[in-house]
This record gives C-alpha cells, sequence and structure tokens, in this order.
C-alpha cells in the first residue's frame, strides 16, 4: 500500500477548540498542503490509497492531513452538538494553529472540499484550494439529501435505501466497521453550505470531477462562479477521482503555479 510505512508513525493527536481528540499526519519539508478527506472517508482511505499523499510527498510538498471528528481514528461523539457551528472547519483551523503553519494550500474531496472552500472564506492562510468530487450540483442547498443521510446511517435494512449515491455511504460505513451513529450526527449538524460561500472565496480553486460522478456533476458550473476557478474533468465515478493518474497531475501543476 502506499506511504504505509511512513503512516501511523508516533500516532499524534491534538486537542482541537472544544476538547475533541483528533488524528493527524504530518510529513515532509516544504510548503504545506493540508488534506481534507471526504464524510465516510478518513487519511488512509482518500489520500493514502490513492497515492495523492505520497504523491505530494515526493514533490517535495509538507503534507498535513487530519481524520476529522466521527472518523477514523479520531473521537466519534454521538451527539449531535459536537458538530454543528461549523466544527469541522474550526477543527482546521485548530489544526493549523497548533502545527503553527502560516500559510498553506488545501486539498479537500467532497464534504473535505466544502470544508476547504469554507476555511479559504475564513482564514487568510490559505492561499488556494483543489476541491476533487465537488461541481455543479454543490451549488444548490441540499437539505433533502442531506437530511437522508443520518436515515440511511442508522436504518436496520440498507437495502430499502433507495438513492443510489446515499447507499453508496451506508454500504462504504459498514465495510469498514465505521461508527454509524456519529456519522448520522455528523451529517444531521447544520453547517454552512457552499452557496453561502461560493461568491467568497478569492484564492485561485482548482474544480476536479469523474465524469461517471453523479453526486457531484460538472465541475465547469462551479469554477465558473468562483473568482478565480478552474475546471478539470476526469475519467471515474465520484470516489474515483482520486485515483485518476490527470487528477494527480493537474493537483501537482495548479499547486506550483500558485
Amino acid at each position: 500500500m502506499p506511504g504505509a510505512s511512513r503512516y501511523l508513525l508516533g500516532m499524534p493527536h491534538f486537542q482541537t477548540f472544544d476538547g475533541r481528540s483528533l488524528f493527524y499526519d504530518d510529513q515532509g519539508e516544504g510548503d504545506t498542503v493540508l488534506l481534507l478527506h471526504g464524510f465516510v472517508g478518513d487519511i488512509n482511505i482518500d489520500w493514502i490509497r490513492s497515492g495523492i499523499l505520497d504523491r505530494l510527498l515526493d514533490e517535495g510538498y509538507r503534507v498535513v492531513a487530519v481524520d476529522a471528528r466521527g472518523h477514523g481514528l479520531s473521537d466519534k461523539p454521538h451527539e449531535l452538538a459536537a458538530y454543528e457551528n461549523d466544527a469541522v472547519t474550526k477543527d482546521a483551523v485548530a489544526l493549523l494553529d497548533e502545527l503553527d503553519i502560516d500559510r498553506c494550500m488545501v486539498v479537500g474531496f467532497s464534504m473535505g472540499a466544502r470544508t476547504a472552500l469554507h476555511l479559504a472564506v475564513i482564514d487568510r492562510r490559505v492561499r488556494a484550494v483543489v476541491a476533487l468530487g465537488l461541481g455543479e450540483h454543490s451549488l444548490r442547498h441540499n437539505e433533502r439529501g442531506i437530511g437522508l443521510v443520518p436515515d440511511a446511517m442508522l436504518t436496520d435494512d440498507p437495502d430499502a435505501i433507495e438513492q443510489e449515491s446515499i447507499r453508496h455511504f451506508r454500504e462504504m460505513a459498514d465495510a469498514i466497521h465505521a461508527d454509524r451513529e456519529a456519522l448520522a450526527s455528523f451529517m444531521a449538524a447544520p453547517r454552512t453550505e457552499v452557496p453561502d460561500i461560493v461568491d467568497h472565496v478569492a484564492v485561485p480553486v482548482l474544480v476536479v470531477t469523474g465524469s461517471d460522478d453523479v453526486t457531484a456533476g460538472d465541475p465547469n458550473p462551479l469554477a465558473d462562479r468562483l473568482q478565480q476557478g478552474k475546471a478539470v474533468q476526469t475519467a471515474g465515478d465520484h470516489p474515483g477521482v482520486k485515483d485518476q493518474p490527470i487528477t494527480h497531475d493537474s493537483i501537482v501543476e495548479f499547486l506550483s503555479s500558485v
């Protein structure tokens, strides 16, 4: 597995703004790239298995990645309040503070891409964003879809989940034996969405989706809405966008140009 020999060394955790313990990985030297994974993912699933973390290290970056609360090796509170008020974005701010990072670029996937855009609006240390698995569908509020996910996480009959993209999240959660109650609370909590912030993102943003990604849709409408947006479409479905060589090359080319 790419990066396996370097991953989990020391098992570092930090205490975030409300006392939760979050796992992070910090490797390499050079300009800092912060990696934010997607819903039901973690550092290993999204960044190591895809080869993105190792590629960035090989390109000479310092790579910092974090398991979001409710995910991976981080704390998994069940109460809704633990995820409210954009707690995940605040966690990213706290990690930058913890590691004394004064500027960075952020690569996020899906949920992590939303967080990356929000972070770019509220924290001047963010110089650029790569948004993977985020496209035109993020430009509208999606209360119905988000509202279905907590039920999908908690139902005793996952075969009854009708919406394919939501059923995928449940199947993934079952496959990795995730804490589904924590994930349900995570998704049920109100959050800042892309329509709330898209017009305020001033940094350069690369938007990348797969051609078969029905969850994200076309990357161009989102890129066009951003002040400094650029769109790339690759092969692959929603999770598959991370595995495409053109995605890896596009990330490196974009970051080196910023």
